[in-house]
């Protein structure tokens, strides 16, 4: 059993202010609980962590964000996954209104190509309204204590691990939130570990809101729990995640066109995932390590069901990993067997990473997916200077059967990025094949998967410090031509500030952050299946970020849509105006 005794004074002990993990580039996160000292006077102890996941870590251009740790997650003002994916090059999202109202995520135009993994259970979208698609802002990012994105050329994988505790002395965090649409948002925390190597976690959110507008309220209810044991390098826990919730009708055409009523039904139900897992070792350390894990995904709706939708859907994961890191050299190697409806699947995947000092390379391969396409990825960065990075990608994506999946797709990056003073700027192209892209019938029955041809983009970023605490990034996509699905031109743009002032509070018991955001998505085509298209226009919206750490609180403030632009990301579904969320975060140490 590894465990570390020390006995602690009674003032908490203070954090490393100074640093602003938001604004980071790859790397690996220690538990939030880790960071921390307890403010009692109680003898406490540091027991061996629990097990996280494999996650993959494709070479990436120096200084972008891949990474979100605990605080990282809530400070850029995000309450779903989809508004924190909104950073990430290539990811865009279309969305019928606010918090509750079903999203669609798409990479580089290709709805449906986002994949979601949590401690390393594929959690694979089982409802039959999203057409094959996967509603990431269902995903509960609050219980998480880390969120890592691999921007393969073909698809982004997000890695998700759920929040753990390594001390005795009880954990606890509450989170208050409320604001416009009469949003109101409540969470608590609770976590210890026992002398024996044992934990129990639990934690809970409640949300509401109501929209007079355009409906698409409602309700909903989040839980999370662990139960395990780490001594040494062994891990067995067992985790529960589930999220339930009561949805309103969506209207649409409010103040275009014809009003239609319950455009988009009502929904009451939940999403769930729970697994037990034994681990040897750790993937984040050098050594051989393993993992096998059993899980359940349900989807069901306890409500009135919607015409021509299952009411319930299931999926059994069972998973077996294995690998090793050693002299530069991270290799992996996966089996998932899939349950689902009297039929089963295997699918394998095998991993490679190497570095040096002026390399980098990635590799994965996968067969009998999600929906038994063949993966090809690679990745290569070099450094030829220590001011030059070149990073190339390249992915194939061959379905089972072309007739359902489409045409084997491929798709090739290339980016150029110089970094001078600490500031970078990058530059790349990306070239896709001709494919089959998903449709979104869970915002229209009528916008039906379609065939695109190839197409050129040009990605370009610049980020980095501007003076003193200031600091700016931006990035943005721009196509040849539009295409069904996918914007033209799409941008994100950030001021940041962010301060402890060191020198005047040398305890850094206070650290405020800031930032002013723009974001940008030219016209969308949305193509109908009996012919003809529907359209959005262009819009650019500004938001702002305040977060403000006083000891072991966060006082934050989120403006989203700040001018009150009238637009639609998807036609006819208006998005909110003028929406203010505000609260704090408290954790504190029993």
């Amino acid at each position: 059993m590894l465990a570390i005794a020390v006995t602690l004074p009674a003032q908490q002990a203070p954090r490393d202010s100074s640093r602003d993990p938001s604004r980071e580039g790859p790397r690996r996160t220690a538990p939030d609980s880790s960071r921390a000292a307890p403010r009692d006077t109680v003898r406490d102890t540091i027991k061996a962590p629990l097990a996280v996941a494999p996650r993959g870590a494709l070479p990436e251009v120096r200084g972008r964000r891949t990474v979100w740790d605990r605080e990282a997650i809530l400070a850029d003002g995000a309450v779903t996954l989809t508004d924190l994916l909104a950073d990430v090059p290539g990811f865009v999202a279309s969305a019928s209104g606010f918090i509750l109202a079903p999203t669609a995520g798409a990479w580089y135009g290709g709805i449906g190509r986002v994949r979601v993994f949590l401690d390393g259970v594929e959690w694979d979208g089982l409802d039959p309204r999203e057409g094959g698609t996967r509603d990431v802002a269902t995903i509960p990012i609050w219980s998480l204590e880390e969120v890592a994105v691999e921007r393969a050329a073909g698809e982004l994988r997000v890695h998700l691990r759920s929040w753990r505790v390594i001390r005795t002395t009880p954990q606890t965090r509450t989170d208050i939130l409320t604001g416009s649409e009469q949003a109101n948002l409540y969470r608590g925390f609770y976590g210890k570990r026992t002398d024996g190597g044992g934990v129990v976690q639990v934690a809970a959110q409640q949300f509401s809101t109501t929209s007079v507008r355009t409906r698409g309220d409602g309700d909903a209810l989040s839980a999370f729990g662990r139960v395990g044991m780490a001594r040494g390098r062994l891990s067995v826990d067992a985790v529960v995640q589930r999220y339930g919730r009561i949805r309103r009708p969506l209207d649409r055409y409010v103040i275009t066109g014809t009003l239609q009523r319950d455009a988009i039904g009502r929904f009451e139900g939940d999403d769930a995932l729970g697994y037990v897992r034994a681990v040897w070792g750790s993937p984040d350390t050098t050594g051989l390590w393993a993992q096998a894990i059993a899980a359940g995904i349900r989807h069901q709706e306890t409500g009135d069901s919607t015409a021509g939708a299952d009411t319930a859907a299931a999926q059994t994961q069972y998973l077996l990993t294995v690998g090793g890191r050693r002299w530069g050299l991270d290799l992996s190697g996966t089996a998932r067997l899939r349950a689902q409806g009297g039929d089963q699947r295997l699918a394998t995947a095998l991993r490679a990473g190497w570095q040096s000092r002026w390399a980098q390379v990635g590799a994965f391969a996968e067969t009998g997916g999600p929906d038994s396409t063949r993966r090809l990825d690679l990745t290569v960065a070099v450094t030829p200077l220590s001011f030059v990075q070149i990073v190339g990608a390249h992915s194939i994506h061959t379905p089972e059967d072309a007739a359902v999946g489409g045409p084997s797709r491929s798709t090739t990056r290339l980016e150029v990025a110089t970094t001078l003073w600490r500031r970078t700027l990058s530059a790349g192209v990306v070239q896709q094949s001709a494919s089959l892209v998903l449709g979104v019938p869970i915002f229209d029955a009528r916008f039906a998967a379609t065939e695109v041809g190839s197409s050129t983009g040009l990605e370009v970023g610049l980020s980095g410090p501007i003076r003193g605490p200031f600091s700016f990034a931006w990035r943005g996509v721009r196509w040849q031509e539009e295409a069904p699905y996918r914007p033209q031109v799409e941008s994100r743009a950030e001021l940041r500030v962010s301060t402890g002032f060191e020198r005047q509070i040398v305890r850094r018991t206070f650290q405020l952050s800031a930032a002013l955001v723009h974001e940008y998505r030219g016209p969308v085509t949305f193509p109908l299946a009996a012919g003809g298209a529907l359209r959005t226009e262009g819009a650019g919206v500004y938001g702002s970020i305040l977060d403000m750490r006083i000891g072991s609180a966060h006082v934050f403030w989120h403006n989203r849509n700040a001018l009150g632009r009238v637009y639609e990301t998807v036609p006819g579904y208006l998005m909110p105006r003028l929406v203010q969320l505000y609260g704090v975060r408290w954790e504190f140490w029993n």
